[in-house]
């Protein structure tokens, strides 16, 4: 009995150490109430379901390479952006990241002879805010053609910072990874 009230009081103590105690989006609670009848250690949880003005900024991203709409990405980015993507010249910095970017994709989609790019977000696992940051991953998977009928697929996922600059929400970090570049081959 000793020994489990240590291991309750040690969780305790790690969860108000490790998870914020302001967290905005907060949904649920960590609590031991139901398996050892002690209600006194709560403590709230970041839900990992992103608000919408937050989706609405990785959507209008994400469906910018779908038709290589520079004009939606335009004014997405902070003047301090980074992104970094497997496409040439690998990184992109400034308030003119974001152009830039979607401008490299359909060049490698050209010089690929690949046509109907379509990215398409899959369920999110991780997202952390604070007042005015947000880190996101967001997996998404790439579909197209190339010539000759075959079919192009890939899947991967961004990870995000956004900052929240004068009630706009901006994207400060933008970073693609292949799913291959983190699975093992065998």
């Amino acid at each position: 009995m000793t020994r489990n009230i240590l291991f309750i009081s040690a969780f305790c103590l790690l969860a108000v150490l490790f998870v914020p105690a302001g967290a905005a989006n907060a949904t649920s609670k960590i609590s031991f109430y139901k398996h050892t009848g002690i209600n006194n250690c709560t403590r709230p949880l970041v839900d990992t379901v992103p608000p919408s003005e937050i989706m609405e900024v990785i959507t209008t991203i994400i469906n910018a390479t779908n038709s290589f709409n520079i004009e939606a990405v335009a004014k997405l980015y902070t003047p301090n952006a980074a992104i970094a993507d497997d496409e040439a010249p690998y990184s992109w910095n400034g308030p003119t990241a974001g152009v830039q970017w979607v401008n490299a994709v359909e060049k490698a989609c050209k010089n690929n002879r690949l046509t109907n790019l379509t990215g398409k977000i899959e369920p999110i696992n991780i997202y952390q805010s604070r007042e005015d940051n947000v880190y996101i991953v967001v997996p998404v998977s790439y579909k197209g053609n190339l010539p000759g009928k075959q079919h192009f697929a890939v899947r991967g996922a961004f990870t995000f910072v956004l900052r929240d600059i004068n009630g706009k929400w901006l994207v400060k970090s933008q970073t693609w990874m292949q799913e291959k570049g983190i699975i093992a081959s065998n």
